[in-house]
Parts: structure tokens; sequence; C-alpha cells
């Protein structure tokens, strides 16, 4: 289905007249020449929300919203989120299982009827916005639609960048830009309701009054203690007193035995160490007799000098041609100036076949984000 803008700027189609472009937006990043992305402010906030509830661990959403050729430009309009419930792990990797794709459809027909699945979210606390590997062949395989697109997200450095298809779909790139807007999103509004990461105040407040209504409750309910209850009560204060005397007693003649324990163990290492401040003076004696002879044997390790002399002359040249053939392996290295939409996951598939050249890319160029590169810049590629 593709949907086109009228006069007045609304998102329509023969069947749907109420979509509509989003009007108050905020630009996040340059702006990307073959998708636009919108996602709403709700959906942005909610999403970092979901992040931080992990607790440091990996979590998955779906997005939803609605797509649209404009002009012959792709535009996705995302208007809500849906937690990836059920996932589980397959060989290391962060997957939706069968139950989590029934509940993105349960929640889809409750919340958001009309729309459509278009990407998916990876929350990664601590590990950037980079794009792994294996998130891309996830994508690949249950995200074929040209306009359906991946969301990273690094909750605790607050980074986040989309993922988009390349021109001839063999893969993911990253997009230079995307919309914030702001707009009434009564589906969101609901399932953040029913969804919410932080616990609303209205229900703590309404909590605690009904605690203290309680307690105040159970005051009443109480009721004064007759004269036997007071006397049993004395009695019982008695015997635990007493009982309290008779243990501090015993803990005192522990303690006393303890004492003598501890003096009869300083007493013997005390003899020990005397006997062993004899033995030190004769290993002393033996110590200045090794001395002597060693100045007799002084002189010749002087001779001996002489050679160690020539052999580290050696080893300095040997040094200087490992640097020669150092110099000479970093002049064989490639290098490569930055074209426009370009990203070293990219360059590191290109050159090496997969990611695995990014760290030693940043790393030979001194690069400390690698998400700021810019076109014309020259990278030295290492050898991998």
């Amino acid at each position: 289905m593709e949907y086109y803008f009228d006069s007045d700027s609304n998102l329509y189609d023969k069947t749907e007249k109420d979509l509509h472009t989003p009007g108050r937006v905020k630009q996040m990043g340059s702006i990307e020449n073959s998708m636009k992305i919108f996602m709403e402010d709700y959906v942005y906030t909610y999403l970092y929300q979901y992040g931080r509830s992990g607790g440091g661990r990996e979590k998955l959403a779906a997005l939803i919203g609605r797509h649209a050729v404009i002009n012959g430009q792709e535009t996705v309009v995302i208007s809500g989120a849906i937690q990836g419930k059920g996932t589980v792990q397959e060989n290391g990797v962060e997957r939706f299982s069968e139950e989590t794709w029934e509940y993105l459809g349960g929640q889809m027909e409750r919340y958001f009827k009309g729309m459509s699945i278009v990407g998916w979210v990876h929350c990664q606390p601590g590990f950037g916005a980079f794009l792994m590997a294996k998130d891309e062949n996830f994508h690949r395989e249950y995200f074929k639609e040209k306009w359906q697109v991946l969301f990273v997200l690094d909750t605790v450095d607050k980074l986040d960048t989309f993922y988009i298809y390349n021109e001839e779909k063999t893969g993911l790139r990253q997009a230079k830009g995307y919309f914030i807007y702001y707009d009434k999103n009564r589906e969101m509004q609901e399932y953040m309701l029913e969804n919410s990461m932080v616990r609303p105040k209205e229900e703590q407040v309404l909590e605690e009054r009904e605690k203290a209504a309680a307690m105040t409750e159970d005051r009443r309910e109480r009721r004064k203690p007759t004269q036997e209850e007071r006397l049993d009560a004395a009695q019982d204060i008695r015997r635990v007193l007493k009982k309290r005397e008779a243990v501090a007693k015993q803990a005192k003649k522990e303690h006393d035995r303890l004492l003598v324990m501890v003096s009869c163990v300083l007493c013997v290492v005390c003899v020990s160490l005397g006997a062993a401040m004899l033995q030190s003076l004769d290993r002393l004696r033996t110590v200045e007799t090794e001395l002597m002879t060693m100045q007799t044997s002084y002189k010749a390790l002087a001779e001996d000098f002489e050679g160690v002399k020539v052999q580290s002359v050696f080893a300095v040249q040997q040094a200087e041609m490992d640097e020669d053939t150092a110099e000479k392996k970093a002049e064989r290295r490639k290098k490569y100036i930055v074209e426009s939409g370009d990203s070293l996951g990219y360059i590191s598939r290109k050159f090496y076949g997969d990611n695995s050249g990014i760290v030693p890319i940043m790393e030979l160029n001194g690069l400390p984000d690698a998400d700021r590169i810019y076109e014309g810049q020259i990278l030295w590629l290492p050898e991998v």
C-alpha cells in the first residue's frame, strides 16, 4: 500500500483519511536522502525506560507504525513500540521466539490496529550503537522489506542509531539521521499505561494510605491487658533477664580461656623466633665467606664484560633492521578516502568481509568514536 501527501500535508490513502504527517519535529543527526524516519516522542522515551529496566541485560522490542512512498522516497512513521517478551538466546544471539511473535500480534490487535511492524529495537547497554553481524543476519531473516528498520540503543552511554537497507539491499548501513515528532498518540499512551516501566506516583500514595488505614484499624481492635496477663508478662521478663545473665557469665569464662590459649601461643612463637635468630647468625657468617670468594672472581667478570659489549652492538644493529622492516610494512598499508554514507562497518566488510576490522581501523587512525567519520577523510587500513 502506498500513501501520499495531499495539499494540506496530510498522509492518506483511499481507505485511511486520518493519517497525517508529523507537524512539530526535532532533527536528530543529518537528513537521510534515501529514507525519512519519524519517531514519536512517547515511543523514544519509552524505549529508553524499557532498556534501563533490564538491569544491564540485552532487550528486544518491535517498532509499530506506517510506511509510505512519497515522491519516490520511502517514509516511515513510528508511532508505537511493543516489548519483546519471551525472547530466547540461540548461540549467544537474542532472538524473537514463537511466544514473542504471538505476543506482538495480540498487542497490535489490542492497541495498534491497522498498523504494521516497521522494524525492531536492540537495547545493548554499555556496548554502544554498533551494528553487530548477528543483528544484521537476524534482520535480513525476519525483516525483509526495504522499509523495515533496525534501531540500536545503548541506554548507559545514551547512544542510538537507525540502520536501513543499502540501495542494493545486500546489507544494512547506518542512517545519517532521523526526526523526533510531537503529536497526540492515544495508542501509545494506552500501551504505556498498561506496560509502564515506572510505577505511577498515585499508586504509591494509594498503597501507603491503605497501609496507614489498616494499621489504625489494628490499633483499635487491640484491648488493654488484664492484671493476670501483666503478671505473666513480668515473670517472662524476669526469666529472660536471668537467661541473659547466665549467657553473659558463660561468655566471660570462654573469653578468659581464650586469653590463656593466646598467651601460650605467643610464648611458643617467641621461643621459635629466638632459635631462628641464632640460626641466622650462622648464615651471616657463611654469606661473609662467600663475599670474599666473589671478590677474587671480580677481575674475571671484568674481562668478560668486553665480550658483552660486542654482543650489545650486534643487538642494536638487529633492532635497527627490525625498525626498517616495520617502516616498510607501514608503507604497504592501504589508505581509503571516506565517501558519503560510509561507516566503519561498511568499510570493514568491504575490505575484510565482516566487522572484524572496525576496532583495528579505529586504533590505527586514533578514532575515539566509530560513528564520527566524515566524507573526504583519509583512513589507513591495517593488515588484519
